[in-house]
Formats: C-alpha cells, structure tokens, sequence
C-alpha cells in the first residue's frame, strides 16, 4: 500500500449490523459531523475526508483496521453518507462482508445479485472483511470484484479487524500504482479522547457531562467506544430513574456493578464451557488434527465465544485452539454464523453457554 497509517479511534461506535440487503439503508448518526476528532485518530479520519471527497471515478480505496468496537464502521458509513449526500443513493452500496459472501454463495451466478449495482455505484462498502479470509471462494470472489471496480474506477472502503499484513490476499488487489491506496488503523481512544467522546455523546442526547463525570466514566470504560457508549447510557438512564442530575456521585453508583464487574473469562474457562455444553472433552477441543463433526463444531463454538466475550485478536484465540492461523478462526466465526441463524437449537445451546458466561461481558462480533 502506499501508506500505512496509524491512529487511534474515536467514533461514536459501530454496532455492525449486516445489511439485510445489498444496498441497504445507511445508519443516520454515523457521519463525519459525529465522530469525534483528536491527535489520537486525525490520520484516519482525513484519509476517509479524502477518500470521500475524492471525483467520482478516481479508485481511491481505504483499508481500515483495528480492534472490536473502535469506530471503523463509524468511519466508513461516514464517507458513504458524505457521498450520497452528493451523488445519490445509488452512489453508494455499502454491505457487510457476511452478507456479500452469503448473496454469492446464494446465487447461481455468484455476481448475479451484484454486478448491477456495482456497476451503478460510485463508492463500494464491505465491513468486516475478516470473515472473508478463511472463505477461499468468497475472498476469490471479493478479489475479482475488487479488480473489476478497479476498471470501472469506483473508489472502495474496506473495514477489517486485521492489519493488512495480516490479510494479504485481501489487500494486494487494491494496489495499484495509478491510483491511490491507504490503510489506516484506528486503535482504542486515549484517556484524552475518551473524555471527548463522552461530553459529545451525552451533548447528542441531550445532556451536558461535567468534566469529573466524564472522566470517571472514561476511566471506568476504557476498552473501546462501544464501551463508553454502554457505561454513559446506563449512568444516563439512573441518574433519570432517580429524577436527579448526573453527577459524580450519581455515576459512581450507577456503575459500581460496572467497574466491579469479573474480567473476561479466560480461554480454558469459555473451552471448558462449551465442553460441559456440547458434550465434547475440553482436550479434544483444542486438537487441530480431530475434525469429526461433533469436534469442529464444539471448536467453533469456542472460538466463536471467545471472540465475543474476550475480544481478543483472531490470532490468538486461533493459536489457542489449535488453528494453523488466524484465517481459520475467521472461518469458524462466519461459518457459526451462518449455523446460528438457521438452527434455532443450536443457537440456544450457544446462548446458554454466553449466559453462564457473563452477560455483561459480551461483545458484538
């Protein structure tokens, strides 16, 4: 790539929330008016300024990476509300990496359901391309698609957990010495930022944070912006409940269950779990060579977990239970994905076993 940024996040957060369709409706609050900009994420977010006020066939594309909850999809949607605003919907078809994969697994030609509004658009989005990398034909799919816009002059945002030496076979085709290419990384917020965000956040919804409160919770929150979103909202909501003010004091209480919550669980603790629940030795779990059924999907399901409630990076969950690389557990999470919605009982069994888990420890994935 031409450019390899680094800086840290501070978005309004990005609860990702796969498209039901290709093309789908945009969500309002992520905009560039409301991602909140410091020293800390000021690379990233004028790459994405960049990329969005780019002319309309220049191939300009955006890789953007980093952890859970940070404020990537924050980001891309931003570019894709600022280019809509000026070229139309149609300018625009933004989707995750889930559901491309599913529409070309789905159709009888695996670019049927998307070659017209490729083509239409201006600017293509796809969000969290890690689930691509373990699937060989749908990131074959996503390369080809990749050189074809590249043709056809389209500009492309991807959004991805890994960092693009990580993800190679991702990232190669969108070098291209006639156009530029970036990658930028957007890394948890400072204390500094976190502050920011939070006085922003409560500004939207119609509160004024004073400066101790907003330092209390972004020291009680610190792992991400999705975090933060969760701690003021719960602070927010007590303080209602009691029909006072939000001060210090009041956070203080609000979030004492919070900041006295149990770490995460531990990897052997979410194996051990899935073994009592699936009926399969926690050992075997862990065995890369066992690949009877019901093995590989109690691995699944333990990786799928721990992706969720620890989050951890890829590769070190998939080191942990024996994957070769953090491609396969990527596949794993997508492919019990695709299992969860199509298999109500296992889908509860999974449920169950988060539960026991801590649900205050979840995270999306």
């Amino acid at each position: 790539m031409h450019e390899r940024d680094r800086a840290a996040g501070g978005g309004a957060g990005e609860a990702v929330e796969p498209t039901a369709a290709l093309g789908g409706a945009l969500r309002p609050e992520y905009t560039f008016a409301s991602f909140v900009v410091g020293d800390a994420n000021r690379r990233a977010y004028e790459l994405a300024r960049r990329v969005s006020g780019a002319s309309g066939r220049s191939r300009v594309s955006l890789y953007l990476h980093g952890g859970v909850g940070v404020g990537k999809t924050h980001l891309a949607l931003a570019v894709a509300h600022a280019v809509r605003a000026r070229h139309g919907e149609a300018a625009v078809l933004a989707v995750s990496a889930a559901r491309l994969a599913a529409s070309w697994q789905e159709a009888a030609d695996e670019f049927a359901t998307t070659d017209a509004a490729l083509r239409a658009a201006e600017l293509l989005i796809v969000d969290d391309v890690q689930f691509l990398v373990g699937e060989e034909r749908t990131r074959d799919a996503l390369q080809r698609q990749v050189e074809r816009l590249r043709a056809l002059g389209n500009r492309l945002v991807l959004t991805c957990d890994l960092p693009p030496h990580e993800t190679p076979e991702l990232v190669l085709p969108l070098v291209d010495e006639q156009a530029p290419a970036y990658a930028a990384e957007i890394a948890p917020p400072d204390p500094v930022l976190r502050r920011e965000i939070l006085v922003a956040k409560a500004a939207r919804l119609g509160s004024e944070l004073a400066s101790d409160v907003a330092a209390f919770i972004a020291e009680a929150a610190p792992a991400s912006v999705r975090a933060l979103e969760g701690a003021l909202h719960r602070a927010l909501e007590f303080a209602r409940a009691l029909r006072v003010p939000l001060s210090l004091a009041v956070a203080e209480r609000a979030l004492d269950a919070w900041c006295r919550t149990a770490p995460p669980p531990t990897l052997d603790v979410i194996a051990e779990q899935v073994a009592i629940a699936l009926g399969v030795p926690r050992r075997q779990i862990r065995q890369a060579a066992r690949r009877d059924r019901a093995t590989v999907l109690a691995r699944h399901v333990a990786i799928y977990v721990a992706r969720r409630a620890t989050g951890l990076p890829l590769a070190q969950i998939a080191a942990d239970f024996g994957c070769r690389d953090h491609s396969v557990a990527a596949h794993a999470v997508a492919s019990l994905k695709r299992r969860l919605e199509r298999e109500p009982t296992l889908a509860a069994q999974v449920e169950r076993i988060e539960r026991g888990l801590g649900e205050g420890q979840r995270q999306a994935v």
